[in-house]
């Protein structure tokens, strides 16, 4: 266990060298060297060269002690903070990698926002059925990562069952942009932290047809209650669902233009076919993917029709989305 900021002997790698792992290495290279992975040895090459991650967050100069690297090419140890910041699509493979470079001991901190879709399985239960001894721990919460890398303050959730982990990790991790409290409903932040896009997303596409505030307020109220509807029916704790990670989370990805939930939506409005808003975006969308999952969940009677709504325009072919959201929106009461 590791015991003090001071004590810590371990390294600090982020697997993921998108936006948001790239922004949290810069955040956490301000009292620690980081080691951010990616799969390209010519991409690590290139960052280390220009100290700019030209693709993922150009513009952002990235200070020395940031270490662009090929993923696995150090070994991982078991006092390593290995923070996890890829595609939840990515983690069974990413699972696999570990055990064949028997990497099976060590601390992992999931920074990604996803489940497995076609079962709900979330990150940590994905990783502890294959690496039983890693101690485990989530960050999630409003935290768009662009705001962050401007030097902006934020504040998340660290949850994890292991409460001196959690601690430990605030003490390593914490500084004077990024601040944590914490929770030991690990699988209610990471499914919340899947969840809340749909709603961004019809934010988004009222966006598009024109919309203000006026209609963002009714999607937010709406989605709200169908997004406490949805966690409550998957045992997900109240404390969860109206904090920080549940409905902070939910009303910042809304309202933030950064969104990438909101741009997608926005672009389905504006005439764009499903893939070629999920290309313009050019990230991945993880609201889309909840979508998929959500549709399954109507068979189970959940009064959910803003959510509904949402998934018809998505995977459908609707004529008049600006109808189909409007008939929606004045079809719910109460």
């Amino acid at each position: 266990m590791i015991k003090k900021t001071k004590s810590f002997s371990g390294k600090i790698i982020i697997i993921g060298s998108g936006n948001w792992g790239t922004t949290l290495a810069l955040l956490l290279c301000k009292k620690h060297k980081i080691y951010l992975w990616t799969i390209d040895q010519n991409e690590a090459d290139e960052i280390n060269k220009t100290r700019e991650n030209k693709l993922s967050l150009p513009g952002i100069k990235l200070p020395v002690n940031i270490i662009v690297e090929k993923k696995f090419s150090r070994k991982i140890e078991t006092e390593d903070i290995v923070i996890i910041a890829i595609p939840s699509r990515k983690i069974r493979q990413l699972v696999d990698e570990f055990y064949k470079n028997e990497a099976n001991k060590f601390i992992a901190l999931n920074a990604s926002k996803g489940v497995k879709h076609s079962t709900l399985m979330t990150v940590g239960q994905t990783i502890a059925s294959k690496l039983p001894e890693v101690k485990y721990a989530s960050l999630s919460g409003p935290t768009i990562a662009k705001e962050l890398a401007e030097g902006l303050p934020a504040k998340a959730v660290l949850a994890s069952r292991d409460i001196p982990l959690l601690v430990s990790l605030q003490q390593i991790l914490e500084n004077d942009f990024l601040k944590f409290e914490f929770s030991r409903d690990v699988n209610g932040i990471e499914l919340a932290a899947a969840m809340k896009g749909l709603i961004a997303i019809a934010v988004g596409i009222s966006d598009g047809l024109g919309f203000k505030t006026n209609i963002f307020g009714l999607i937010i109220t709406y989605g709200l209650r169908e997004f406490r509807t949805v966690m409550e029916f998957l045992g997900v704790q109240t404390s969860t669902v109206y904090g920080i990670a549940g409905m902070g989370d939910l009303i910042t990805t809304c309202i933030s233009r950064n969104s990438r939930n909101r741009k997608f939506g926005k672009l389905l409005a504006e005439g764009y076919s499903r893939d070629e808003a999920l290309k313009k975006v050019g990230m991945e969308v993880e609201g889309v993917s909840m979508a998929k999952t959500v549709q399954k969940l109507a068979k189970f009677n959940l009064s959910i029709p803003l959510i509904s709504c949402i998934t018809r325009i998505i995977f459908e072919d609707v004529k008049d989305i600006k109808k189909e959201l409007l008939d929606t929106l004045n079809s719910i009461s109460g």
